[in-house]
């Protein structure tokens, strides 16, 4: 069995998978003009350490995109991956993403290889943007949210997906990366792209179910 929690990470047998960090995007986005301050990497270290102490966890898998730019490591990248590292105190699995090109230089720092693929209880963790012929899958790439209209205003809440009862979406672990909403846009995944079902699990301070995603597609 597994547990999805508020941390947006997923639970099971002593270990969570988290995915989509984009570690460094804000240096990415000062290179296009964008100026924000550099945070990420102080919130996802703590939240990382809170979720190990709170689920007394033994084991981290990163299901993809650890790192934001595509063509090079980027100065914040090296920085923040290796604080990022540096700061996980217990076994730490990395899988590759469509994001994670040249991270392996990273990681080779701390002999950690970086992986197409991780294997937890009986679930597969991939990323998402390749194909992969696995029954149970754990994932990211997708960002997900859905968005919710109350009293005239919108609402936007991370959540996670589970389709065809046996491939769970992960929303991504960055809060500065926004989330896909789920009820108007297609998939990017070529794995999603072949399911027939999609249950929607929303995150606030909890996780809600919210219920089957054609049926919150034929109310907007």
């Amino acid at each position: 069995m597994f547990e999805l929690t508020p941390e947006r990470a997923l639970i099971i047998e002593k270990t969570a998978v988290i995915a989509d960090l984009h570690l460094g995007i804000e240096n990415a986005m000062q290179n296009v003009g964008i100026a924000i301050p550099r945070m990420q990497i102080t919130d996802i270290i703590e939240r990382t350490s809170n979720l190990i102490k709170k689920y007394d966890l033994r084991r981290l898998i990163v299901a993809g995109d650890l790192k934001h730019e595509f063509s090079t490591n980027l100065p914040y990248e090296w920085e923040d991956v290796k604080r990022f590292v540096e700061s996980v105190e217990i076994e730490l699995s990395v899988v590759r993403g469509n994001h994670d090109n040249y991270l392996a230089a990273i990681l080779a720092e701390y002999s950690i290889e970086l992986k197409e693929y991780e294997k937890v209880g009986d679930y597969y963790v991939i990323h998402g943007h390749r194909d992969f012929d696995f029954e149970k899958i754990i994932m990211g790439h997708e960002h997900p949210a859905v968005k919710v209209r109350v009293r005239g205003a919108m609402y936007s809440f991370p959540c996670f997906l589970v389709a065809d009862k046996s491939k769970i979406v992960l929303p991504a672990f960055s809060k500065l990366v926004a989330g896909s909403d789920v009820l108007q846009k297609n998939f990017l995944s070529p794995i999603l792209a072949k399911a027939k079902s999609f249950e929607v699990y929303a995150v606030e301070d909890e996780v809600f179910y919210l219920g089957e995603l054609e049926t919150l597609r034929n109310l907007v």
